[in-house]
């Protein structure tokens, strides 16, 4: 058995292990779109990176996919609330910028700006193409930073439509038409800048427009998420060409230098704006930085399995092969060198056996071995590669301000006796290969300070991670061994080994502040809402969100309407916002814009918005809400 038959069979046999203790390691990368592709002859190549931007495709699709699947349930409206809590349930926190409202009517797009009256912004947002679904929409957005609205106007059958922007300081000022034909666009957070894809074949042209002037970029560009990225603050976009040619381009200056066409996954850092990338080398895949200075790319590290840029934006997770070799002086105990030595070619087979272990002993004194098979874990922060964890199996980030690890990892290897082992040299590599197999595989977690502690429970499931914005606090959820229903274990920091359970058939949930909310017992559309060490539980809850300052929530809805009262919970009081709201998006600081009294069969309803004390209503008989 060679080398590479053996890799394939550990996989295989690391595979079968997870499944019976924890979730398979490649399940969890594809949920967290960080799955590696299959080995191709003896390399691996690496897995994909996260995107630096959502860009309104993405946005269209995840309004397509919340809209649809709210449209299916209305054929039974008995379980109707049970697509709406679907829809809106945010299980891991808000990230929604504290920015305006935009939202349809009668086919014209209106903009609020959370302190003066709507007022319309386009009129005829539609030529027969579809802009929303049911009461969610998609191709206008607000811009994180500053005061642009980008919206698409006279969308047509095909999807495409005109570009435009809209300074929202400024009421009297006309719209800008960027462009026609636009399929798809990104904006930077401060909205000055936009990248976009127009054309209307497959294959499209890649532009750029930074306030002053559009740009043509490239051609040949294909309709896909990943196909280009553009930096936060807008100055640098990073793409992929007809030729599968990664490019690097200051928006300013428009030139596109070509980087590598062997790139098998990038990522720009949202902040630095310094572009990732791995790339095919003479052996493997490495790792590699630009910094858009007109430099040679950077080699970061070498024989890169996976790569990707973590949750805040600024560190990269990856994970390599290490560069020393297995050593057969660490995975082997000499427990036979007394009753070898009395050996002679006299006792036959016994002393053939000894030749074999002579062989053993000779190549452990010589400093040899073989190639591992294992993973060591790195994070590169501040322009320094740090090692988290070895032996590892997978690891992800974890959404955090800093960086956390969370991952499977081979336990420790016990190191084999002479004794036991009935061949030579390669039967050493079979038996270590099957070893960490059988050995068994634990979840850890870890920081870049090398704090790693082993998880607790049966099934850990890696991408529930959530560890509470002061770092003190850490919640998961692992599987019940009998049912397979969900149970959340909350822990201390440090303290991974006392993590207690705290309940069963968990949905979802969130720190809000140092405080642990949680979503159970969720059928036919309601569940019940709870906070860790309280008493107070909260029946009949669908449409849960979690935000900074507290929970909220629609409870006891109507399931013929599915309008009910819209609440908010921080743990100690419970205080009604509306009587009869339908749906609702969180805007931050304890903000809210919310639809009420939507008629399903008219697909209408009132836009209201909460300021954090009162409630109004903005316009009636409003269609959809921009999703952003």
């Amino acid at each position: 058995m060679d080398e590479q038959e053996k890799k394939e069979e550990l996989e295989t046999e690391l595979e079968q292990e997870t499944v019976e203790t924890e979730p398979a390691p490649a399940e969890i990368e594809e949920e967290t779109q960080a799955t590696a592709e299959q080995p191709t002859e003896e390399e691996e190549a690496p897995a994909a990176a996260e995107e630096t931007a959502e860009s309104v495709s993405e946005k269209k699709k995840k309004a397509e996919k919340e809209g649809s699947n709210i449209v299916g349930i209305i054929v039974g409206l008995a379980v109707f609330i049970g697509l709406l809590a679907y829809c809106w349930m945010l299980p891991g926190g808000s990230s929604v910028q504290d920015t305006g409202v935009l939202y349809a009517k009668d086919n014209d797009l209106y903009f609020y700006d959370l302190k003066n009256d709507p007022y319309l912004l386009q009129e005829g947002i539609s030529e027969g193409g579809s802009y929303h679904y049911f009461y969610t929409a998609w191709g206008a957005s607000c811009t994180e930073e500053g005061h642009w609205a980008y919206y698409a106007d006279n969308i047509d059958e095909t999807g495409a439509f005109d570009l435009y922007r809209k300074d929202t300081k400024n009421p009297s000022a006309e719209a800008e038409q960027i462009d026609s034909n636009v399929y798809d666009y990104m904006t930077s957070k401060n909205g000055e800048v936009v990248a976009y894809l127009k054309g209307k074949d497959e294959a499209m042209e890649l532009c750029t427009f930074d306030g002053t002037e559009a740009r043509a970029i490239a051609d040949g560009i294909h309709l896909e998420n990943e196909v280009y990225a553009l930096s936060g603050d807008g100055k640098y976009l990073a793409f992929i060409d007809a030729y599968n040619m990664l490019n690097a381009t200051v928006v300013k200056e428009g030139n596109a230098l070509p980087l590598t066409d062997t790139a098998e996954t990038y990522a720009m850092a949202e902040k630095s704006g310094i572009l990732y990338f791995v790339a095919k080398a003479a052996e493997g895949y490495n790792l590699y930085s630009y910094a858009f200075d007109g430099t040679e790319p950077a080699l970061v590290a070498e024989n890169i399995y996976t790569m990707e840029m973590m949750p805040n934006g600024k560190d990269v997770l990856y994970c390599k092969t290490p560069d020393e070799i297995v050593l057969y002086s660490d995975i082997i105990v000499d427990d036979m060198a007394e009753s070898d030595a009395a050996l002679t070619e006299a006792d036959g087979e016994a002393y053939e056996k000894k030749l074999q272990r002579d062989a053993i002993r000779e190549a452990a004194a010589n400093g040899e071995g073989f190639a591992p098979l294992l993973q060591e874990c790195y994070v590169l922060t501040g322009g320094k590669s740090v090692l988290v964890a070895d032996n590892v199996i997978s690891a992800i980030g974890v959404e955090h301000d800093r960086p956390y690890v969370i991952g499977y990892k081979a336990k420790e290897f016990t190191p084999l006796r002479l004794s036991v082992l009935d061949g030579g040299l390669d039967m050493v590599e079979y038996i270590y290969y099957m070893s960490l197999s059988y050995g068994g595989v634990e979840t850890f977690l870890t920081d870049i300070a090398g704090n790693l502690e082993a998880l607790e429970g049966y099934k850990v499931q890696p991408d529930t991670m959530k560890i509470s914005a002061d770092g003190k606090k850490a919640a998961y959820l692992t599987s019940d061994p009998n049912t397979e229903g969900n149970i959340l274990m909350e822990m201390e920091m440090g303290k991974a080994a006392e993590a207690q359970a705290v309940a069963t058939n968990v949905e979802n949930f969130a720190f809000v502040g140092s405080d642990l909310f949680y979503y159970y017992d969720y059928a036919d559309g309601e569940g019940t809402l709870a906070m860790a060490g309280s008493e107070t539980t909260i029946p009949g809850a669908c449409g849960v969100q979690y935000a900074d300052d507290a929970v909220y929530y629609i409870a006891n809805a109507d399931s013929t309407t599915g309008n009910g009262q819209l609440r908010d919970w921080d743990g100690k009081e419970e205080t009604v916002i509306d009587e009869n709201a339908f749906a609702f998006q969180y805007k931050g600081n304890g903000k809210l814009t919310y639809i009420s009294g939507y008629d399903v069969n008219e697909g209408l309803g009132d836009l209201c918005y909460f300021d954090g004390k009162n409630a109004r209503v903005l316009d009636t008989d409003v269609t959809a809400l921009f999703i952003y």
